[in-house]
């Protein structure tokens, strides 16, 4: 869904849900069950059929509450409906802690909630219409996304691994990792993430070795990497593909001579690593890992539970994102019946951020796009009849949406047309003083966003990124050496893996985001911070597979004490146990769990150096 295809589905997803509402006789509500809908679809792609359907199911019932109950409430009990779209709100902006994938769902959760309760309906609607419009949008979409993906359910992990291996870019193999947990895993595409993971681990201490080598072995071992790299991409292709690859061509080795000590080694396992990834995507073994099955939900409960704790940035966020909100709605309030209320609210959410730099930055683009809109607007209305204005603002709504992503300022300009030119046209209003009542109230909700967006809760700490980067290497090499002691066989309470493991989740919080009012980093502290994370969650991943497995494995709490020792001296990791364990290894998910663990190390290792 982008650039020229968005209006496309814009359009269908709208105008099909809306005339669906006709029929099934939701009156007045029909168009909200339209404009639901597209909100709704934010939540609904994004990895493979299963995952997204799952995802979906779980979304529904929060929708259903969010643009009905408050709309319904409204009228009766407003100040109920005000209360209970706060708290939507507020789940809202505390689901990102479960993953990226969440973020476009706590955006679509909170952004139809306010829009449900500020859109103006055109007459009366009972309470059937307005609970049967979120359901009939969910209905829709779930239909929509079963279409999309029935033919190719896993189409995008197999496309998130080829993008792993093609792209030299931390994030892309961490998005790999996490599309292919939330589908059921396969042999073949688990054998592909584990070359994947050793690929980049392999590449990161060559890279190491160029520095403490002879000029004429740093050459070879930098024109190996390179070859190494152009094969990855190669193999991307076969990895893409839906169905068996025609023939993939062997990996083609580049090696002129022989390195000193055991780089040499190092070189002949990445290449033979390259020949694994090749046999797995041209054999497409199809069955069954046995992961974990409640693995991902352990991960995400940890996670959350670690934000229930004041020291977490994202609850502080979640609170005063709620806080916000309450004041914009009760402003709202103040104003009932004005056409703009939508607006205005979804402006003010959408402004607050986790990162306050992040919160001036939306800012600015509301700003910037507002008033370059207003004075397009300003033009069409001199030069243009007065009959032009819907035209006009129906373009403006397809190309907006269509550049949404990738140029905000020019979808926020677009916004200025479409509500002020749709109002104007469908309520008989001035659109000049619309437009300025438009611009007062963008303004007004940028004060509001920016003042809860950068307002620092008292008594809340305000480290540097050193000070957490260290407090999270500590953390995370407590929950090793934990995880250890029970792979181990020894008796420990059996909740203290689970507290290390919250207070791991805190600590990656608190490193990910700074408070309002702490030293800035560079861009370069902050790409380093994210390989950090990149790593950590690498680690706990594994460290909670391996104690969801519920058995002794000393072999396995040897890696992990050495990883402990790894993370709480930043020294380089000590991967002997690792490869000799990997050396004798048959099961696709210990080898996987192996890679996992000895990939998130060099991340870990690699991030700090750059914020040390």
């Amino acid at each position: 869904m982008r650039g020229v295809g968005m209006p496309v589905v814009v359009l269908a997803v709208v105008g099909g849900t809306s005339g669906l509402g006709f029929l099934a006789g939701l009156g007045n509500a029909a168009i909200l069950a339209g404009l639901t809908a597209l909100f709704c679809l934010l939540a609904s792609f994004g990895g493979p059929l299963g995952a997204d359907l799952r995802l979906l199911a779980a979304f529904a019932p929060a929708l259903l509450v969010g643009v009905g109950l408050p709309k319904l409430l409204a009228g009766p009990a407003p100040a109920v409906a005000i209360t209970l779209l706060t708290v939507v709100v507020f789940g809202a902006a505390l689901l990102p802690v479960l993953g990226p994938r969440f973020v476009p769902v706590g955006l679509g959760l909170g952004m139809a909630s306010l829009f449900g309760y500020g859109f103006q309906l055109t007459g009366a609607a009972t309470a059937g219409q307005l609970l049967g419009a979120p359901a009939l949008a969910i209905g829709v979409v779930l239909l929509l996304r079963v279409l999309a993906g029935a033919r190719d359910p896993s189409g995008p992990t197999r496309q998130a691994l080829a993008d792993a291996l093609a792209e030299d870019d931390p994030g892309t193999t961490e998005r790999a990792a996490r599309v292919w947990l939330s589908e059921r895993p396969v042999r073949w595409t688990a054998r592909v993430l584990g070359g994947i993971l050793r690929l980049r681990t392999l590449i990161v201490i060559l890279e190491g070795r160029r520095g403490s080598v002879d000029p004429d072995a740093a050459r070879e071992i930098g024109e190996t990497i390179a070859a190494a790299r152009r094969e990855a991409a190669v193999l991307a292709r076969s990895v893409r593909v839906r169905g068996f690859p025609s023939g993939p061509e062997p990996v083609h080795r580049s090696q002129r001579g022989r390195l000193p000590g055991d780089t040499g080694t190092l070189v002949a396992q990445l290449w033979s690593t390259l020949d694994d990834i090749s046999a797995a995507a041209r054999d497409r073994d199809r069955s069954r890992v046995a992961f974990p099955s409640r693995l991902r939900r352990e991960v995400r409960l940890s996670f959350l539970r670690g934000t229930v704790n004041w020291g977490s940035p994202q609850l502080r966020h979640a609170v005063r994102c709620a806080l916000g909100v309450l004041l914009a709605l009760l402003i709202a309030g103040t104003r009932p019946g004005d056409p703009l209320t939508v607006s205005f609210l979804l402006t003010t959410f959408g402004i607050m951020q986790p990162e306050w730099r992040d919160s001036l930055d939306k800012a600015w683009q509301r700003v910037a796009g507002s008033l370059a809109g207003a004075v397009v607007l300003a033009l069409a209305l001199w030069l243009l009849p007065a009959s032009a204005l819907l035209p006009v603002a129906v373009a403006a709504m397809l190309i907006g949406l269509s550049l949404m992503r990738r140029l905000p300022m020019v979808f926020n300009g677009c916004i200025v047309l479409m509500a002020v030119g749709m109002n104007a046209t469908s309520r008989q209003l001035d659109a000049g003083e619309l437009l300025l009542e438009y611009l007062l109230l963008m303004l007004l909700a940028v004060v509001v966003g920016l003042l809860f967006g950068f307002a620092a809760i008292p008594g809340v700490p305000k480290p540097d990124l050193g000070q957490r980067l260290e407090h999270a290497l500590r953390t995370g090499s407590e929950l090793l050496e934990q995880a250890a002691v029970r792979l181990r066989g020894q008796e420990i309470a059996r909740d203290r893996p689970a507290r290390r493991l919250r207070a791991a989740a805190l600590a990656v919080q608190q490193l990910a985001t700074g408070e309002p009012g702490a030293t800035p980093p560079t861009m370069a502290q902050r790409e380093a911070a994210e390989q950090v994370l990149a790593g950590l969650h690498g680690l706990y991943a594994a460290a909670a597979a391996l104690l969801a497995r519920r058995e002794a494995d000393p072999e396995m709490a040897a890696v992990l004490e050495c990883a402990a020792e790894a993370l709480g001296t930043a020294a380089e990791p000590d991967l002997g146990p690792l490869e000799r364990l990997r050396a004798g290894e048959r099961d696709e998910e210990r080898l996987l769990l192996l890679d996992a663990l000895s990939t998130g190390l060099y991340r870990v290792r690699q991030g700090a150096l750059g914020l040390r």
